[in-house]
């Protein structure tokens, strides 16, 4: 099922304005509006991770018991997510049925077979890919292959990688370098396009970035971009097969072209050449809401190639957190309309089983609520439309991605402001964006972030953008009991900061922008000396939509 550039869906910033109006009222709520405007949703099912969930069949206590037979309760299962998945106006699975050569492919000869299956469907020939692809051609769906192209979770050599350990990279991943390896996968390429009435093939570049030795990326781009020809040649020749006009080809690469470069993923030829139907921008497992999503979009103007950026749940690598912390809808709603403000054809969602996924593991964090299947997938629902997204809250969040570390492509990814008193400038700065237009009378917008390490006669002078912030329009709360590990990062004691920007009250005008803004922070010396380092943390923005009353 081919795709194709949907004009109602590209997001132009003019006409993002336009369609969204005032900003406080749905589509479905203005006579004449275009309900038909949609971004495109592909939700990558990561592994077996989305139904382990629900029909848990892990190693351990199960969460449930199957009843017989078992292969048409796990069949009955599987068609019931699909269908919550329709209800809530998904376009596609992006199933992920390769990983460090295991598979869910009985037949394969390349890999062996995923340790984890459904209960019952092996014992009686019931194939669960099938049945996931009918399930999905039922609704209209695409069924994408997504295929992890070189996980490091430590799982050991599996299928014939097994009897080639001169492929072996590091950490459990494959040198690409090698053209065996690279052939190998499209050997596996071709067992699912002959296998299997799929709708495409997704390349997930993120699990877990390196395909080269460290640092050999560039110099061996080539051997991707060959790889990647290859690859779009096997789903042309599948398409003909079969009669249709194209088969879908996407890659999930990191959020930063520079790391693209450095790691040997030459997104610009990709899409120049006609090679890639859809890119996702992506961190590797967290939110990023200052994603340059401009920077791919214009690599894509001109060509039916189209951008989704990731959705994932998880907020930043401050660990212990990311396990207990999670988006919540205003926080997605905050992220879909920064993409679709910056040109995004829609946005994949990742690792969205954090969600509900207590049905399958205890854990003493709320974010996680079991109750949330199948609940959490409505908020798909709405991100799939733009202007609900513009017509309801957004709550940014602007944390360290991963916080005084690099990403998982070597990337520094650390926003905070660290100020040492050892130092002659006690001033710094962060780039933040929102896709918002600050001139609506109709959003109220409200920011706050955390000073850890300021001591009580310390003051902080505030400024956006290059204008100071009145003192009337900040509060300075102490937070004697810091934070603990289920509430986020864990922090000591520290000043919380909240800055209220209507500052048309008193005949102001308040310095935010549409895009990037930058807040800049200075540590106004004491007479009384203090040693350490303040940081600034943890940067929120809420912008509340202000609905009038509606006529009797």
């Amino acid at each position: 099922m081919a795709m194709k550039k949907r004009n109602s869906t590209l997001i132009l910033l003019g006409a993002f304005w336009l369609a969204v109006g005032c900003g406080y009222t749905c589509a479905a709520e203005k006579p004449g509006a275009d309900k038909m405007r949609a971004g495109r949703i592909v939700h990558v099912w990561d592994g077996c991770t989305m139904w382990l969930t629900i029909l848990d069949q892990r190693v351990g206590a199960p969460n449930r018991e199957i009843p017989g037979p078992a292969a048409q309760f796990s069949k009955r299962i599987l068609e019931e997510m699909i269908d919550e998945e329709a209800a809530a106006h998904v376009d596609a699975i992006a199933y992920c049925l390769f990983t460090a050569f295991w598979s869910d492919l009985p037949s394969s000869k390349i890999t062996d077979l995923f340790p984890w299956r459904p209960a019952g469907m092996d014992e009686v020939g019931m194939d669960p890919l099938e049945v996931l692809i009918d399930r999905c051609h039922h609704h209209g769906m695409d069924f994408i292959a997504d295929i992890r192209m070189n996980d490091r979770h430590g799982v050991p050599p599996n299928g014939i990688a097994k009897d080639h350990p001169e492929w072996a990279l590091f950490g459990g991943a494959y040198n690409f370098a090698l053209e065996p390896v690279r052939q190998a996968m499209l050997d596996f390429n071709q067992e699912v396009l002959d296998g299997y009435e799929v709708d495409g093939i997704e390349y997930d570049y993120m699990r877990w970035c390196h395909m080269f030795k460290p640092g050999e990326g560039e110099q061996n781009a080539h051997l991707l971009t060959d790889f990647t020809r290859k690859t779009r040649k096997q789903l042309d020749e599948a398409a003909k097969r079969r009669g249709c006009d194209r088969l879908d080809f996407g890659v999930r690469v990191p959020q930063l072209m520079g790391e693209c470069d450095h790691l040997g993923f030459d997104v610009a030829t990709w899409i120049k050449e006609g090679l890639v139907d859809f890119v996702v921008p992506s961190d590797f497992m967290h939110i990023d809401m200052n994603m340059k999503t401009e920077d791919f979009v214009n690599l894509a103007k001109g060509t039916d190639c189209e951008i989704y950026p990731a959705v994932h749940n998880r907020i930043s690598m401050d660990e212990p957190n990311e396990h207990y912390r999670l988006m919540n809808l205003a926080n997605m709603r905050a992220a879909a309309q920064n993409f679709y403000g910056f040109g995004a054809d829609g946005v994949s969602p990742y690792n969205y089983q954090f969600a509900f996924e207590r049905r399958g593991v205890a854990h003493r964090s709320s974010a996680y609520a079991a109750y949330m299947w199948p609940a959490a997938l409505g908020w798909l629902r709405e991100l799939r439309y733009p202007d609900q997204v513009g017509a309801r809250d957004r709550h940014y969040l602007f944390y360290a991605l991963h916080k005084k570390k690099q990403t998982v492509g070597g990337y520094p990814s650390d926003d905070n402001i660290y100020l040492d008193r050892a130092e002659p400038v006690l001033e710094g700065r962060q780039r933040f964006r929102m896709a918002e237009d600050f001139s609506n009378p109709h959003l109220r917008t409200t920011m706050q972030f955390k000073a850890v390490g300021l001591a009580n006669d310390e003051k902080l002078e505030i400024s956006i953008n290059g204008t100071q912030v009145p003192i009337d329009y900040i509060t300075r709360v102490q937070d004697k009991n810091g934070q603990n590990m289920y509430e986020g990062d864990p922090l000591p004691p520290f000043d919380l900061v909240i800055i209220d920007m209507n500052w048309e009250t008193t005949g102001r005008q308040q310095p935010l922008v549409f895009g990037d803004n930058r807040l800049a922070v200075r540590l106004v010396p004491t007479e009384a000396k203090q040693d350490g380092k303040v940081s600034i943390e943890e940067l929120e923005c809420y912008v509340y939509v202000k609905k009038p009353k509606r006529s009797p």
